[in-house]
């Protein structure tokens, strides 16, 4: 958190320029904990892994609640574009559709404007994801932590939605 994980770059601080402070997985020009948990295409594979893991965590308590879940549904827009949001809960006559974001603790952008972003982001699926659930009553949300951990107040308001402990 604190980011003085012995990266090569926090291990050249104040040592000559002639240390090494590339990351050996890619052509970074600095070895750094944001780059390494949110850029690089060396650990692409683990952060998805990890989006998914937190996907399926949500899928599987819905699925406690008795929420019928379909998992990044294929639909295509009016432009015929594919488009996948992560989740998209169902449960009597109400539909969630929900899209993770895992985002590096670098960035300066306040979780609400991701949520902002990933609603705008599927919004305009709103017949598709009417048809795929069969209901009129559909809610957009994004559901926003950071890479380390933090957790975005609004995302209670999901997790009350669907029934589950806020803990």
């Amino acid at each position: 958190r604190a980011n003085v994980y012995p990266t090569r770059e926090f291990l050249a601080r104040g040592r000559q320029k002639t240390q090494i402070k590339s990351w050996q997985h890619c052509q970074a020009d600095n070895e750094t904990c944001s780059h390494i948990t949110g850029y690089c295409p060396g650990v692409q594979e683990a952060r998805i892994k990890r989006h998914n893991q937190l996907c399926e965590l949500l899928v599987d308590e819905a699925k406690k609640k008795e929420w019928v879940v379909f998992q990044e549904p294929l639909l295509k827009d009016e432009q015929n574009d594919l488009c996948k949001p992560d989740l998209v809960f169902v449960k009597g006559d109400q539909a969630l559709a929900v899209d993770i974001r895992v985002r590096c603790e670098s960035k300066s952008t306040p979780l609400a404007d991701v949520v902002a972003e990933k609603v705008k982001r599927y919004q305009h699926l709103k017949h598709q994801i009417q048809e795929l659930a069969n209901t009129n009553t559909i809610k957009f949300m994004g559901f926003p932590l950071r890479a380390h951990g933090k957790r975005y107040q609004g995302n209670y308001e999901l997790l009350k939605e669907l029934g589950l402990s806020s803990s």
